[in-house]
């Protein structure tokens, strides 16, 4: 930080943390919780000169899916990557980059990035 002005704190949480999903009340919670943090080590960081953004992604192809084990909601989240194109990996990192890319003075505090097809 001290070479460049500016140091970068990002949160991965999930689209989650502002909609509820039945079946998934434990990981919207911990998602919603995740993104509370965030604001808060905003609130203590940012007069540091250190950005905290907080990415929330909707529906991404990751390992997650393989973890559902209730196999109702999992092949409810089968039939939503069937319905749409899903967000990769990659997505996620370029949006990242592009986050901690800005000038110093710029904080993108927290973006929700979302497949097209998703609402």
């Amino acid at each position: 930080m001290r070479a460049s002005g500016v140091a970068d704190l990002v949160d991965v949480s999930s689209i989650g943390a502002h909609l509820t999903f039945p079946g998934y009340a434990v990981y919207s919670a911990t998602k919603a919780a995740l993104t509370h943090l965030s604001a808060s080590l905003r609130a203590e960081f940012g007069p540091r000169g250190v950005r905290v953004t907080n990415i929330e992604p909707g529906l991404t192809g990751t390992e997650l899916g393989g973890h559902v084990d209730n196999p109702g909601l999992a092949a409810e989240l089968d039939g939503m990557f069937e319905a749409m194109e899903a967000m990769t990996p990659q997505d996620i990192a370029d949006l990242i980059g592009y986050a901690t890319s800005r000038p110093a003075r710029v904080n993108l505090r927290q973006v929700i990035i979302l497949p097209t097809r998703q609402v």
